[in-house]
């Protein structure tokens, strides 16, 4: 209800009038004189509106109330999580293997070493893994122009081979990164892929699932009596053609030290330990099973190279032995022995 509704009950000429009325609802008489003239001008001040619809000032707290109230619901509902802590019971060395960029559907892709890596993964006791982003190609029509066309699987096809694979490799899946291919679902239709592939991970082992670290995050993995700091990202600003590492070094610059800084997005593998902050610390990238692809070549005839870095973690001692996942296996297995 506006003043004016209101100050045409009250008016009395002589008895309460515009002064009145001004000082009532903090006007001023000229503002308030102004408008009854132009009411009176107008004939407006015959009529009478018995159903007209308005809202108080009440009304307008009840509603800021209830945006409290929603935003706490919604953040029940939220599954994104930017630190974690996983414990790991095993009194033998254990392994994780951060494993991304599989770019599912697109063209280039050597899904015949993807199934190899998988397979390993799969069967390779005290083996976890985490996912490193970019799991399907998901090129959508907003998107780059023309980029769709190098697809094979249109992104609902994709969806599908995504789960089935998240599901055969469900039961030693630690957690899930997003990454920017997969958050074209997010920009384009405000859903999130990886919570979806985190439901689906908890309902074949018929748990809570892995962890959703959203664009990424800090994970502290204890296993027996020690404790490992890890920092996960897709990308991360700061990347450099002639220094790999340099994102991964200046995300501990930024955030503060870890153990391992891990990070993917470039199709390029690598693994590098070097002192840095008061101690040794591990920086890596995950590869890309998408070899052949038309932005790279157009780029600088790049081509990605397929890598999981793995990181065999001990038990007894703070001890990290950095690893491709090729050679990394027969190690853990000899240590497990």
């Amino acid at each position: 209800m506006d003043w004016f509704t209101e100050a045409k009950k009250l008016y009395k000429p002589g008895i309460f009038g515009y002064k009145q009325i001004a000082k009532k609802f903090g006007l001023s008489p000229k503002t308030v004189e102004s408008r009854f003239l132009r009411a009176k001008k107008n004939g407006t001040l015959k009529l009478a509106y018995g159903d007209k619809k308005s809202y108080t000032d009440e009304d307008i707290d009840n509603y800021i109330v209830a945006v409290r109230e929603m935003q706490k619901r919604a953040e029940a509902l939220d599954t994104k999580q930017v630190k974690a802590h996983i414990t790991i019971d095993d009194n033998k060395p254990i392994a994780i293997a951060h494993w991304g960029d599989w770019h599912i559907g697109a063209k280039g892709v050597d899904y015949e070493r993807f199934e190899n890596d998988e397979e390993l993964i799969q069967n390779t006791d005290g083996l976890y893994w985490t996912g490193m982003g970019d799991y399907k190609d998901n090129y959508q029509t907003w998107g780059h122009a023309g980029a769709q066309y190098e697809q094979i699987l249109q992104p609902g096809m994709q969806d599908l081979y995504v789960k089935r694979t998240m599901q055969k490799n469900a039961h030693n899946c630690i957690a899930l990164v997003r990454g920017c291919h997969d958050d074209w679902d997010k920009k384009g239709g405000d859903k999130d892929f990886i919570e979806s592939m985190c439901s689906v991970i908890a309902k074949e082992r018929g748990d809570k699932g892995p962890l959703n670290l959203w664009h990424g995050g800090d994970l502290y993995i204890k296993v027996g009596k020690i404790e490992y700091h890890f920092k996960l990202r897709h990308k991360y600003k700061y990347e450099s053609s002639l220094n790999h590492e340099n994102s991964m070094r200046r995300i501990m610059e930024i955030q503060g030290p870890c153990d391992v800084a891990i990070s993917a997005h470039l199709h390029n593998p690598y693994i590098m330990e070097r002192h840095l902050m008061g101690d040794y610390r591990i920086m890596a990238r995950s590869g890309s099973y998408k070899i052949w692809d038309e932005f790279g070549q157009k780029l600088a005839g790049y081509k990605g190279k397929p890598g999981i870095p793995v990181m065999i973690l001990y038990p007894d001692q703070k001890k990290i032995i950095p690893l491709m996942i090729d050679k990394a296996i027969p190690v853990l297995q000899a240590l497990r022995a």
